[in-house]
């Protein structure tokens, strides 16, 4: 995926944060006070990325420390996590334990992404889990968050991106996410794009992606602990 396929039309939110995978490493820019710097370095930068993540600014924005992506080093990867909004009751250590990941800033988004490391560690420290165990983990993830409020999310740990789509902050009843598929690339929005085949993700669905390809799609799971009588 090249920087040009996320120039920003006219009238759009200016970017807040990017990150372009090379490896097992990221490039990552976060523009705090959408200066402009991600704008100015996208008019120069010619190389591809196989894996680019991209969030526009939002009102409230302004802290670095609160800027997304966000990211966080384990087992010598890059994990990158971006969020869309606004959950209840993730403070409570006991029940969502963030282990050695402390938040920098004052956002329920990197907590949540705190809470989701502190799970990938126990996995990655006996060596690079398989696929379907990451993607079992993230899925069971995503089941705690959604009865906690809303939860759109990615995260990315250089080799794999895994989606989560929830519903529209404003709307319940409309899809959170969006998958699209053009120009050979495969591209993850909050709205759909002016070309291109884009799908609505369903309300808790999961996808599990490799480069432009996408290996596993798991319907919303519904915890037994979350099942009524």
């Amino acid at each position: 995926m090249g920087p040009e396929s996320i120039r920003r039309p006219a009238g759009d939110l200016p970017l807040q944060g990017l990150a372009c995978y090379d490896g097992p490493d990221a490039l990552l820019i976060r523009d705090a006070h959408s200066d402009g710097l991600i704008e100015h370095f996208l008019q120069g930068y010619r190389r591809d990325c196989k894996l680019l993540l991209a969030r526009r600014a939002l009102a409230g924005d302004g802290a670095l420390a609160d800027s997304q992506p966000f990211a966080r080093e384990l087992e010598g990867r890059s994990h990158l996590f971006i969020f869309e909004g606004e959950l209840s009751g993730l403070e409570d250590g006991r029940k969502y334990p963030t282990g050695p990941y402390t938040p920098i800033g004052q956002t329920v988004a990197e907590r949540a992404f705190c809470v989701l490391m502190a799970r990938m560690r126990a996995l990655w420290l006996d060596g690079k889990p398989l696929p379907e165990v990451r993607l079992a983990v993230v899925t069971d993830f995503a089941a705690r968050m959604r009865p906690l409020g809303l939860a759109n999310f990615l995260y990315s740990d250089s080799e794999l991106l895994f989606v989560h789509g929830h519903h529209r902050p404003d709307d319940p009843d409309l899809s959170g996410l969006f998958v699209g598929l053009g120009a050979g690339e495969l591209r993850i929005a909050s709205r759909p794009g002016r070309d291109g085949d884009w799908q609505p993700l369903i309300s808790g669905e999961v996808l599990m992606i490799r480069g432009s390809e996408i290996l596993e799609r798991v319907p919303p799971v519904i915890l037994w602990s979350q099942m009524k009588d």
